[in-house]
């Protein structure tokens, strides 16, 4: 049923691509990064809001899988479609960002439906794979265990 709705979600809004922005193939440049729910986290794998976007590749606390499409509207705001996968499922998901103008702080319009979900730039590249930039570390142990396609 989850797989149904968010498939239905996500396949709905294929068709307003191409009206709502800019198409791209990978995630900007200024979107790329660790972020964690407050600055304080970045240091940490503990904190559930962490998230790490590479340029075909998201990674969530507890799902990850490669970006579908990039839909950009303006500099700022950037739409995804994800293939994500995790604790023994796969499914679509739709999520939608807008970067604050400093360029340090990415809020999720989409995840808590309602309420907009402030994420903060890490510093560092923590979790970066050095010989595979376009794919990030996961963040869970179970995560770890899967291989990976390059």
């Amino acid at each position: 049923m989850k797989t149904r709705i968010f498939l239905s979600v996500s396949l709905s809004l294929l068709p307003l691509a191409a009206c709502a922005g800019d198409g791209t193939s990978a995630v900007p440049d200024r979107f790329l990064g660790h972020w964690a729910g407050s600055p304080e986290s970045c240091a940490s794998e503990a904190d559930d809001l962490i998230l790490r976007i590479a340029p075909r590749h998201i990674t969530h606390w507890e799902s990850e899988g490669p970006i579908k499409a990039v839909v950009m509207r303006g500099h700022s705001e950037m739409a995804l479609i994800c293939e994500l996968s995790g604790e023994g499922e796969t499914w679509l998901s739709t999520v939608k960002f807008t970067l604050s103008p400093d360029g340090r702080r990415l809020i999720d319009n989409t995840t808590v439906p309602g309420r907009e979900l402030v994420r903060y730039r890490c510093a560092d590249t923590v979790g970066t794979r050095p010989g595979n930039a376009s794919m990030p570390a996961p963040l869970r142990g179970a995560l770890q265990s899967r291989p990976r396609s390059p």
